[in-house]
């Protein structure tokens, strides 16, 4: 089971990647993440005393993601701190938001749709971490963290209508939406996964629909 945490900066993505692998010990995340790729970028560029630009450390991380996801396999049980959607929501805030600081273009973005929706075929699950009136933490969010947090939405919504340019229309991983302080978002994640850590519906994951979910998301919204 290859599985995924994707959501805005400062949401809490490490800490409930940490709190993952103590629910399912029998999973793994690599030694790396994207923040190397980037610490790399700015070194290079510091040595080399020349400027690097937005489009270059999202070219790199994309190729670092794929790279990395690319080493594992359906019998593998691994969770990656991110996967190239949030590499494609970033780049698509940074084109709207400072397209000449940035040098993300269109032609850019259509460059990496067809790569992205190729990888998205090495995961079977993405829980996505949004901001919600639900979350009831001490996180301070930013307000670039809320615009981003927009494109997730819109991104989840293509996804359950089927129209994602960033998805493969077979082979798709499930995109499932888990929110609320790290209990609860572990308390959702079980609804979908076993103790072993294994999808607990004898079907495709793209598939998975719990109404327990539902159920979940309106109690923890009047709490």
């Amino acid at each position: 089971m290859r599985v995924a945490i994707s959501g805005t900066s400062n949401i809490g993505k490490q800490e409930f990647l940490k709190t993952f692998l103590k629910e399912f010990p029998s999973y793994t995340t690599p030694e790396t993440n994207y923040k190397t790729v980037i610490d790399a970028i700015y070194k290079k560029a510091v040595e080399e005393e020349r400027e690097t630009s937005s489009k270059d450390i999202q070219w790199n991380i994309l190729n670092y993601m794929i790279d990395t996801m690319q080493e594992y396999d359906r019998d593998d049980k691994v969770v990656f701190d991110g996967c190239t959607l949030d590499n494609a929501i970033y780049s698509l805030y940074l084109m709207e938001k400072s397209p000449k600081i940035s040098k993300i273009d269109s032609n850019f973005i259509d460059t990496c749709v067809p790569i992205i929706r190729e990888s998205m075929k090495y995961l079977d699950i993405v829980f996505w971490l949004p901001i919600t009136k639900a979350d009831k933490t001490d996180r301070k969010f930013e307000e670039e963290d809320k615009e981003v947090n927009h494109l997730y939405a819109a991104m989840h919504n293509h996804y359950l209508e089927g129209k994602s340019p960033f998805l493969p229309k077979d082979d798709q991983p499930a995109i499932i939406e888990v929110f609320g302080n790290k209990e609860q978002r572990l308390q959702m994640v079980k609804l979908y996964l076993d103790e072993e850590g294994e999808v607990i519906f004898d079907k495709s994951v793209s598939d998975i629909i719990n109404p327990e979910m539902v159920e979940l998301q309106e109690q923890i919204s009047k709490d």
